[in-house]
């Protein structure tokens, strides 16, 4: 499907008149129940075809399969991907890259028979575009679809200005890319679910995205402080769903000590947990399967923040970090955990590599429930980096092909690569590790109050978190009104899309 001259022109002023309208919006981050799930099912303009099989070979792992992708060869044809792998991701290996060759090393390996499989068979070569750190990508991507230049087919995004940038008009949208087909198994569907506006997505997590599965949240253990205090057996309360917010904090509380005996807790002495602000307070409510943004019955956001539930979970959040001396929270990475002064240990995947010269066993563990007639874990993805379609998208088919086969082949080889193995066999140290791995995968979600618009949903309590005072409720009244105008302004931009 290509764009003719006189649409793509129709295009261009419709582009510049939607990113005028639209500049000031943010750019950080059904009638339904909070955490309620819409399935997203983009494949309607996909040529009729059988679904995507899963083949099961006699030995090894199943091999998946997109058998509506067509048999089509694009003469050698430059696929350009714009990326980063500087600055502060220099040595993030879960980002979109391409590699020159195999060097035994899993992930690069994987990478590199991924790509070059979807060149030989389309015909294409891929063309990795590199800037020099992040802040470079969205001014890059908006300078080019206003401009209507045929600068990339795919350019990555962080998905707070992913989601901004849409709102623009720039980014192309899922439905009329006619490959793509969000109902397959190579999607985050929990996390796909929450991303549509107005009945619409610009764009969505399949497994290609492995920098997503890295920015979601898991809880490491010391095993030798674990055996030491003689506490339950972690991994068969998480099995037995008794794992909860009340054992994770009873834990702690043994944990804690003052190892020095100058009757004062310090980095040097020894907590039930360690963490950063940011990562660790919000995963009460996400991990309880709250949201403090929802949707109405015409799939437009809502504030839906100001709830008793919510405040609850707040409340005993707040008095578990400033009512004692169990847990230890910083702006920055330190090294307690590694030092095995802290028990617990909450952070993003792709930290656990951290830890691998650690001397003392650790346990990996998915985030606690609220209380045991929860029916399922929570698992909070903070973050995501995601190739986003610029608007003028030149030829739609052949960008969804290219889009769904690296998706399905990711699934294939560089998934298995750095979680099933790499992940896997360097960093987490025993089998059950494994099966927890495997539940924290299956059970990820976001809140967009907390991704989208942490700014100014989340900062609406982390400000009372970091201030010390009890004020939840109070904190939501006052800023009720600026967070329903952030929504509005999205909500009017994406009505204007229609």
């Amino acid at each position: 499907m290509k764009i003719t001259i006189g649409k793509k022109l129709i295009f261009l002023i419709s582009a510049v008149v939607i990113l005028s309208v639209c500049i000031n919006l943010i750019s950080g981050c059904d009638n339904k129940q909070p955490g309620s799930v819409n399935e997203p099912n983009i494949a309607a303009n996909r040529p009729a075809s059988e679904t995507g099989e899963t083949e099961e070979p006699e030995s090894g792992p199943a091999h998946y399969v997109a058998d509506y992708l067509p048999d089509v060869s694009y003469g050698g044809y430059e696929f350009r991907i714009v990326s980063t792998s500087s600055g502060l991701f220099a040595d993030y290996p879960e980002f979109w890259a391409d590699t020159t060759e195999e060097t035994g090393e899993t992930v690069n390996d994987a990478i590199y028979k991924r790509n070059r499989l979807i060149e030989e068979r389309y015909d294409i070569v891929f063309k990795e575009i590199s800037v020099n750190d992040w802040p470079e990508l969205q001014p890059l991507f908006k300078k080019s679809v206003t401009a209507g230049s045929d600068d990339f087919d795919l350019c990555m995004l962080i998905s707070r200005e992913a989601w901004a940038t849409a709102l623009t008009g720039a980014i192309f949208p899922l439905k009329d890319l006619p490959y793509l087909d969000m109902s397959q198994p190579w999607y985050a569907h929990d996390v796909n679910s929450q991303i549509s506006i107005n009945g619409k997505y610009y764009f969505a997590y399949s497994d290609e995205c492995l920098n997503m599965f890295g920015q979601t949240l898991c809880v490491l253990f010391n095993k030798k402080i674990t055996e030491e205090l003689a506490l339950d057996n972690m991994y068969n309360l998480v099995k037995e769903n008794k794992w909860t917010t009340d054992k994770f904090y009873e834990f702690a509380k043994a944990a804690a000590k003052d190892l020095d005996g100058d009757g004062k807790m310090t980095k040097d002495d020894r907590y039930g947990i360690h963490s950063r602000n940011d990562m660790f307070f919000p995963y009460f409510w996400v991990g309880s399967g709250l949201k403090t943004v929802g949707k109405d019955e015409n799939d437009l956001l809502v504030f839906i923040g100001d709830n008793q539930r919510l405040y609850d979970i707040l409340e005993k959040t707040y008095q578990n970090i400033w009512g004692g001396e169990t847990v230890y929270l910083e702006d920055a990475t330190g090294d307690l955990f590694e030092n095995n002064l802290a028990l617990f240990r909450v952070n993003d995947i792709c930290s656990i590599a951290r830890y691998r010269g650690m001397e003392m066993d650790f346990g990996i563990l998915p985030f606690p429930k609220n209380d045991e007639s929860q029916e399922k874990y929570y698992t909070r993805v903070i973050d995501g980096w995601i190739n986003c379609v610029p608007g003028y998208a030149p030829n739609t088919e052949r960008t969804s092909i290219i889009m769904e086969a690296l998706a399905v082949e990711a699934k294939n080889y560089t998934v298995p690569a750095y979680y099933e193995v790499a992940l896997r066999a360097k960093h987490a140290r025993d089998d059950e590790s494994l099966e927890m791995l495997d539940i924290i995968h299956a059970t990820r979600t976001v809140d967009l109050g907390d991704t989208f618009y942490y700014e100014p949903v989340r900062s609406t309590f982390s400000s009372v978190i970091d201030a010390k005072k009890n004020t939840f409720a109070s904190s939501v009244e006052k800023n009720t009104a600026r967070i329903q105008k952030a929504l509005d302004k999205a909500n009017e931009a994406a009505l204007l899309l229609d």
